[in-house]
């Protein structure tokens, strides 16, 4: 009897000791996280719904500098409609001359970075000396991202995201709203945080593109305005995006003069110490890690899974 309780408690150390220094960036494909990404106890990006990893990478590349990145989607009925990819660089400062000059170029290059370009919907940057914040709203067009040509930088869908397309037999969108952000300052932390998150027109607005490809589409900003539409969905998703980065600008404890002026979307920002929106009482998020950690451990079936999984959520 003492052995069952030794077991016991010694089971549920081991999940409290799993969230209390969970670290996101380590989920494994496959694996799924539940309304937040978290770095550490400090670091709580809000994400809400339920997030399955389907690529991730982890590059050593010497003297302690690290670059990571792992990518989520939402699933509805074997359709990605939601993504959410996450990449950071570590250990910047012991190499700091040499590796802001690339971050810069990377940042900052003339096809799809933080500049003024095309077919951007709306750009917002900040820049001083090496310390960039940039925002930035378009749409994702799969094909071209699926098929990069030579002389297209575009790397939002990157080779493990295609294996895992043909792995799984899914059948991608043809567009997503986008948006994405780029941050980097050695003010603040020793690392360059990196997002992009999209949605499909369907699952945001209840509506179906006319036209797909990055260039032709209705949601490009030479034709936006013959589509009263498509520019009203724009406007929302703008608003949308920049109420992500002001939780971004949160999450990186970003400092007040390197926060974007996002005043024309939304009213104020969220400040440190004031209450944030919740996406989700944290108990429930508990309970559906635990969950999931039972059902990858093979303590529990699918089924069995799902129906706690519902008993929980209602």
């Amino acid at each position: 009897m003492r052995l069952d309780k030794y077991i016991i408690i010694t089971f549920f150390s081991f999940f409290l000791f799993q969230n209390l220094f969970a670290n996101d960036f380590n989920s494994m494909i496959g694996e799924k996280i539940f309304n937040e990404f978290k770095v550490n106890k400090k670091m709580k990006f809000p994400i809400k719904g339920e997030w399955e990893v389907i690529d991730k990478y982890s590059e050593y590349l010497f003297q302690g500098i690290k670059f990571e990145g792992v990518t989520f989607a939402q699933m509805e009925n074997d359709v990605p409609v939601k993504f959410f990819e996450i990449s950071r660089g570590t250990g910047l400062s012991k190499w700091q001359a040499y590796l802001t000059s690339i971050i810069e170029g990377a940042v900052f290059n003339e096809e799809d970075g933080c500049r003024e370009t095309q077919h951007y919907n709306y750009l917002n940057v900040y820049k001083r000396g090496n310390a960039h914040n940039c925002m930035i709203v378009s749409i994702l067009d799969v094909r071209r991202a699926l098929n990069p040509s030579d002389y297209d930088s575009n790397t939002d869908f990157s080779l493990g995201i295609r294996r895992w397309k043909e792995k799984n037999d899914i059948t991608l969108p043809k567009i997503y709203l986008k948006y994405e952000s780029s941050f980097f300052s050695m003010a603040v932390r020793d690392e360059w945080f990196v997002m992009l998150y999209g949605v499909t027109p369907e699952k945001f607005a209840n509506y179906k593109p006319k036209f797909t490809s990055r260039d032709t589409t209705e949601f490009h900003p030479d034709k936006i305005e013959n589509f009263p539409k498509a520019k009203k969905i724009m406007k929302n998703w703008t608003k949308k995006s920049a109420e992500l980065h002001s939780e971004f600008e949160l999450f990186l404890k970003a400092k007040k003069s390197q926060k974007l002026d996002l005043s024309d979307y939304i009213a104020s920002k969220p400040k440190k110490g004031k209450t944030k929106v919740k996406y989700g009482d944290d108990s429930v998020t508990d309970e559906l890690i635990k969950l999931n950690n039972l059902y990858k451990s093979g303590a529990i079936t699918k089924e069995e899974f799902e129906k706690a999984k519902q008993k929980v959520l209602n």
